[in-house]
C-alpha cells in the first residue's frame, strides 16, 4: 500500500512546507502556552524574517501581530498555513486555505485516521481538498516541523520553551510527535543542536521518506536521526536513504515493532502497515543505516557523528586509572568487533618511565597515581598519541571529574593535549558536572559517563567509516529468463515445475525421474542408482512429509514399488481432492552443506531474499540473513559472510570449501527472477539446497514456488 501525493514528482512542493517565506496560523492564540500560540511565539522569538499572519476571528491582534478573521482576508501569497483547530473545523479551514491559494499546510489537530470510526473519512476529505488545490500537507495529528537555519518553527513542541536557538548539525525525522518531543528535549539537555525537526503524524500526504529525503538534501543537516513505526511507501524511504548515501550523510534510525507485540502496537498507533522486522534490517544493511535500540544509543551515536571525526581503523587504545575497568573495556571492544591495538615497545618503555608500576600493555593501566600528579596523566595521553599505534583512544577517569581539587587541573591539562592532536579521535569516560563535561567536549573529547557507551559509539563510528569507504558496486548484467518458465495457466507449481525454474537460476536438480506407477518408479530407481528418495509430485501438497509423501534412502526396487503403493493409498485417503502428478524418484545426494534459500514478498518492500545454513534444521539454528531484491553477486557474497556459520561454507577444520561462487550467482539470479515475476510469484523456498565443494555447484533437493492468485478481471 502506498500513499499518493498531490504532486507526481517526489518531493514536489516541499520547499513551501519546510522553508516557507510566509506563514498563516489558523487558530492563533494570544496565550503563547496554547497549541495555537506557541508557533507564533517561537517564530518571533527565534527571528523568522518572513511574513506571519495570525488568523483569529475574535481578535484584531495576536501577540502583538495584526490578526485576520479569515485566511482569505490576508490578500497576500501564503506558503504555509498552520492549522491549530479541532478536527471538525479543520476541513472547513482547509477549504478556505485552498481558496486562498495556500501552497502547504501543517495540521496539528487529532481525530482522523488514528481514531477509527469516521476519522479515516475525515482524513480522506482533507487529502481530496489538498490534491485538488495542489497543496502539500504534513499531518494531521502531528507536532509540526522546525527548520532552524530558516527560522521556521511550525511546531507546538514544548521542548523549545526554555532553550536558545540550537541549530546544530543533527536532523530529527519522526513518525511519533510524542517521542519526537522527548527526543528533542534530551538533545537539548545534552547540549546538542538540531538543524531540522519533522514529525509526520498520520502521513495523509507527506510521509517520513519524503521528509527525510528533503532534509538529507540540506547542507546544514549532516547527521540524520529517525524514528519509524511502519512505512506505507517503500519507494519514498528508499529514495531518502539513497540520497543520504550519495551525500555520505550517516543515518541513525530507531525502528520499533521488532516483536509481534510491538508490531501490533505500532499498527494501532499509526494505522500503518508494518513490515517484518528482518526486512528493515535488510534495508538498513544495504544503505548503511545504524539501527539504534534505545534512545540513549540513538543520542550517543548521533552526538559522536555530529563531531565529524571517525576512526581510521579498528585499532583501539585504552588508558585507564583502574585495571578492572580496563578489563571490562577490553571485553566491550571485543564484543563490538573492534580490536585492541598493540602498544609499541618504545611506547611501553616510555610509559614505565612516566609511572614505574603501570601496566603498559593495552589496556594501559596507569593506576590512580596519575590522578594525584596531574601532569603524569597528560604525559601518558601524549605518549600514547605520539605512538600513532591507535585509530581511536578511550580514556577512563571514573569519578575523578567530580573531585573539586582534581577536576580543574585535569581538565586543563587534557585540553592542552587535545589541542595538539586536533584530528585524533579521543573518547573520555568520566563522571563530571555538566559545565566540565562541556569543557572536555569543546577540547575535542567525545564524553560518555559509562565506558560501555563510549565503546558502543566507537563501534558505530567504525561502521560508518567502513560503509562510506566501501567501493561502489557495479551492477552486473540482469539475467534473462525464458517466457515459458511459469505455466500459462497461472496455477500452483509442483516440485518438478519449481525445479525447472531453479535450474534457470543455476540451481540444478538431482538426477531424478517422474514415475506414474509403482512399477515405473522401481525401473527409474534402477536407472538412477540405489538408494533413492521417493516423493509425491503435487501442486496441492506443500508439506509432503506430514502426509507420508516423502521417503528417503529406499534401498532396493521392491521397496521402491511398495513405498509408492503405500504412499499413494495414504494420500488419496487423507487428501482425496489433491492432484497427484506422479512420484519423483531422486538420487540421494552425498556430501556438501545443506542450506535454505528463499524469497518472500513483503507487502511494503516487495521481494526479499533470505539465505541460511541448516536446511531442515534452519528453524532451530535461526542463522539466516535477508536482503531486498534484486541482489547483486557481491551483495550475495556479503550475505553469506554475514552468517555466524559462514566458516562451514568457507571450509571448516579441513573440510573442502563450498562452491560459494556458484551460490552467490544463484542467489542473485533467483532474486532477479523474483523481481521480474513479482506480480505472480508470492514466495519461493529451496530447502534444502546442497552446496557442493568448490567447482561442483549446488543441488536443489526440494523446492516450492507459490503463485499469487490473480483476481478475476471485470
Amino acid at each position: 500500500m502506498t500513499t499518493e501525493s498531490p504532486n507526481t514528482a517526489p518531493g514536489a512542493g516541499l520547499d513551501a512546507l519546510f522553508a516557507p517565506r510566509s506563514i498563516a496560523i489558523i487558530g492563533a492564540s494570544n496565550d503563547w502556552r496554547r497549541f495555537g500560540g506557541r508557533p507564533l511565539h517561537y517564530l518571533q522569538r527565534f527571528g523568522f524574517d518572513g511574513a506571519v499572519y495570525p488568523v483569529n476571528p475574535g481578535r484584531a491582534e495576536v501577540q502583538g501581530v495584526k490578526a485576520y478573521a479569515d485566511v482569505r482576508d490576508v490578500g497576500a501569497p501564503i506558503d504555509c498555513a498552520l492549522l491549530s483547530v479541532t478536527a471538525e473545523d479543520t476541513i472547513a479551514a482547509m477549504t478556505q486555505c485552498a481558496e486562498a491559494g495556500v501552497r502547504s499546510a501543517v495540521l496539528f489537530g487529532a481525530g482522523f485516521a488514528e481514531v477509527g470510526g469516521e476519522g479515516p473519512q475525515r482524513q480522506q476529505a482533507l487529502l481530496s481538498i489538498a490534491r485538488q488545490a495542489g497543496m502539500r500537507v504534513l499531518g494531521p495529528n502531528c507536532m509540526g516541523l522546525v527548520n532552524a537555519q530558516a527560522g521556521v518553527y511550525s511546531t507546538f513542541a514544548s521542548a523549545y520553551e526554555d532553550v536558545d536557538r540550537l541549530a546544530g548539525s543533527m536532523a530529527v525525522v519522526t513518525q511519533s510527535g510524542g517521542y519526537g518531543g522527548y527526543l528533542l528535549k534530551h538533545c537539548f539537555m545534552r547540549g546538542l543542536g538540531v538543524s531540522h525537526f519533522v514529525a509526520t503524524g498520520n502521513e495523509a500526504d507527506v510521509d517520513v521518506g519524503e521528509a527525510l529525503a528533503w532534509v538529507a538534501a540540506q547542507e546544514e543537516a549532516r547527521v540524520l536521526l529517525g524514528y519509524l513505526e511502519g512505512v506505507r511507501n517503500a519507494a519514498s524511504l528508499v529514495r531518502a536513504l539513497e540520497i543520504a548515501r550519495r551525500l555520505r550523510k550517516p543515518v541513525v534510525m530507531m525502528k520499533v515493532g521488532r516483536t509481534p507485540e510491538g508490531r501490533v502496537a505500532a499498527a494501532s498507533h499509526t494505522a500503518s502497515l508494518t513490515g517484518e522486522d528482518a526486512v528493515y534490517d535488510a534495508l538498513f544493511s544495504e544503505y548503511g543505516v545504524w539501527r539504534a535500540r534505545t534512545t540513549d544509543e540513538l543520542l550517543d551515536v548521533g552526538y559522536a557523528l555530529s563531531r565529524g571525526k571517525r576512526p581510521r581503523g579498528p585499532r583501539t587504545g585504552v588508558i585507564s586509572i583502574s585495571g578492572g575497568v580496563g578489563v571490562q573495556m577490553a571485553d566491550f571492544i571485543a564484543d563490538a568487533g573492534l580490536a585492541l591495538g598493540t602498544v609499541p615497545e618504545p611506547t611501553k618503555q616510555r610509559l614505565r618511565e612516566i609511572v614505574p608500576y603501570c601496566s603498559p600493555s593495552n589496556p594501559i593501566d596507569m593506576t590512580g597515581l596519575v590522578t594525584a600528579n596531574h601532569d603524569l596523566l597528560g604525559d601518558t595521553l601524549e605518549c600514547v598519541l605520539e605512538s600513532e599505534a591507535f585509530d581511536a583512544v578511550i580514556l577512563f577517569l571514573g569519578i575523578v571529574g567530580m573531585a573539586p581539587t582534581m577536576a580543574e587541573p585535569i581538565t586543563r591539562i587534557l585540553s592542552q593535549v587535545c589541542a595538539r592532536y586536533p584530528e585524533r579521535l579521543l573518547l573520555l569516560s568520566v563522571t563530571t558536572p555538566p559545565e566540565l563535561r562541556q569543557t572536555y567536549d569543546q577540547a575535542g573529547f567525545l564524553v560518555y559517563e559509562d565506558p560501555s557507551r563510549a565503546v558502543a559509539a566507537l563501534r558505530a563510528l567504525d561502521h560508518f567509516e567502513r560503509f562510506f569507504g566501501r567501493t561502489a558496486e557495479q551492477a552486473g548484467p540482469v539475467p534473462l529468463f525464458s517466457a515459458d518458465l511459469l505455466p500459462e495457466s497461472g496455477g500452483p507449481l509442483n516440485e518438478v515445475q519449481a525445479k525447472r525454474v531453479l535450474a534457470a537460476c543455476g540451481i540444478r536438480p538431482p538426477r531424478e525421474h517422474v514415475a506414474m506407477s509403482p512399477e515405473a518408479a522401481a525401473a527409474a530407481a534402477r536407472d538412477i542408482g540405489l538408494p533413492v528418495a521417493v516423493k509425491v509430485v503435487s501442486p496441492d501438497i506443500a508439506h509432503k512429509t506430514e502426509h507420508g509423501g516423502v521417503a528417503l534412502g529406499v534401498v532396493d526396487e521392491v521397496a521402491v514399488q511398495a513405498t509408492v503403493e503405500r504412499m499413494d493409498a495414504r494420500l488419496r485417503r487423507e487428501l482425496p481432492d489433491a492432484r497427484i502428478d506422479g512420484y519423483l524418484v531422486s538420487e540421494m545426494v552425498q556430501g556438501g552443506t545443506e542450506c535454505i534459500l528463499g524469497v518472500t514478498r513483503d507487502p511494503v518492500f516487495g521481494p526479499v531474499v533470505t539465505f541460511g545454513l541448516g536446511g531442515v534444521a534452519v528453524e532451530l539454528l535461526r542463522d539466516v540473513v535477508s536482503q531486498l531484491a534484486p541482489v547483486g553477486v557481491s551483495q550475495a557474497m556479503r550475505m553469506m559472510r554475514g552468517l555466524r556459520s559462514w566458516p562451514l561454507l568457507a571450509g571448516w577444520r579441513g573440510a573442502p570449501p563450498a562452491d560459494t561462487d556458484a551460490l552467490a550467482q544463484a542467489i542473485s539470479a533467483l532474486s532477479h527472477f523474483a523481481v521480474a515475476h513479482r506480480a505472480s510469484v508470492a514466495g519461493i523456498e529451496v530447502n534444502p539446497v546442497v552446496v557442493l565443494p568448490k567447482g561442483q555447484g549446488l543441488v536443489a533437493l526440494d523446492a516450492v514456488i507459490q503463485i499469487q492468485p490473480q483476481e478475476p478481471s471485470l
